[in-house]
């Protein structure tokens, strides 16, 4: 086995990569690695051992998935009463060069269908899709 000194390389567990990598060790403590460098990513972190690493992480996670939080539940269920008014032959296909009101349906390339909630500015419109609200453009001229 190699004697790890400052400057080789050895592997470590890298808290920003989420993964077990290649560190060049920076500093050693006697005669133990304490501080490495991430050769991907190159940020300077504490050696940590690829096991304890593992097993921190892995005690951490949530079995399961989350639940939505109160806000997604009140922009679904907002959602949801505006598509029960959806009318296709009110809706408008989004352009930046279009000029859109409030509670116009909008059906939009890659968010789908959508309704304008709020037009904070002469420009700008928030228009509410399945996936959330949106800021887009509007009233460019050609």
């Amino acid at each position: 086995m190699k004697k790890i000194t400052v400057g080789s390389e050895m592997d470590s567990w890298c808290g920003k990569c989420k993964m077990e990598l290649r560190h060049a060790v920076v500093a050693m403590v006697d005669g133990l690695p304490k501080r490495v460098r991430c050769l991907t990513c190159f940020s300077e972190h504490n050696h940590r051992a690829v096991k304890a690493a593992v097993k921190a992480v892995t005690k951490t996670r949530r079995k399961g998935q989350k639940s939505p939080s109160r806000k997604a539940q009140e922009t679904a269920a907002h959602w949801a009463s505006l598509m029960a008014d959806w009318d296709e032959t009110r809706a408008r296909k989004y352009s930046v060069f279009g000029s859109f009101q409030v509670n116009d349906c909008v059906v939009h390339s890659s968010f789908g269908k959508g309704v304008v909630v709020h037009v904070p500015g002469p420009d700008r419109i928030i228009t509410l899709f399945e996936n959330g609200e949106k800021l887009l453009l509007q009233g460019r001229i050609r």
